[in-house]
């Protein structure tokens, strides 16, 4: 299980803004502030009628026991006790972090055929689909600048095509796949026009 401290959840049994007051009703609430995956903090300010509290601190929760008085002061909570909590709701958290897993395969100059390296890590591709259970996978293929762009178009898609023709022959469904092509248009690496450039030879695969 990820550490919740990477996890951003407002656990509320009322309507709640980030730094917004709200009442609360007649019972026991426990709100805890978490940070978003990238580690920002937004603020949460709790209000009864005996007063109110605010939260900006990581991992600080804050509980209100009596509408005519203030809730208690913020104090830090441990995993252990925000798991005891609030396991179930963690859980069902998605994980926005790894909510895509993307890989770049490699082709030879002009051809539809891939490089050595690119060869092993289409069977990780295949794993990954199929450890996820992915029904969305995207499938982009990409050129360098060498050849006109109508030309490049048309190995972008054919490179494009051969990765989808591949997964499916090791046993994705056809209709979690979307095929798309974009010729020279969007390189990894810019360049002239006629230069050659590997990293630019390749088709992304993107895993939801």
């Amino acid at each position: 299980m990820k550490p919740w401290s990477n996890i951003l959840i407002v656990w509320l049994l009322l309507p709640l803004l980030t730094g917004c007051g709200a009442h609360l009703p007649k019972q026991r609430d426990q709100i805890v502030l978490l940070p978003d995956p990238d580690g920002k903090v937004g603020v949460i300010k709790v209000i009864t009628e005996g007063g109110g509290q605010i939260l900006d601190k990581p991992g600080y929760a804050t509980q209100v026991e009596d509408l005519n008085k203030p809730p208690i002061a913020p104090k830090p909570i441990d995993e252990k006790e925000m798991l005891s909590v609030f396991g179930p709701a963690l859980s069902a958290q998605p994980d926005l972090t790894g909510r895509f897993i993307s890989f770049i395969l490699y082709f030879e100059s002009d051809t539809t055929k891939l490089t050595h390296e690119a060869e092993g890590l289409l069977l990780e591709v295949v794993r990954t689909i199929k450890n996820r259970k992915s029904n969305e996978i995207y499938v982009l293929g990409h050129t360098d600048r060498v050849g006109t762009e109508v030309y490049n178009i048309r190995l972008s898609t054919r490179r494009a095509y051969y990765v989808r023709d591949r997964l499916i022959f090791n046993g994705i469904k056809s209709s979690a796949l979307v095929v798309s092509f974009h010729g020279e248009a969007t390189p990894m690496v810019y360049t002239e026009d006629e230069v050659p450039e590997p990293r630019n030879r390749r088709v992304e695969v993107i895993v939801r």
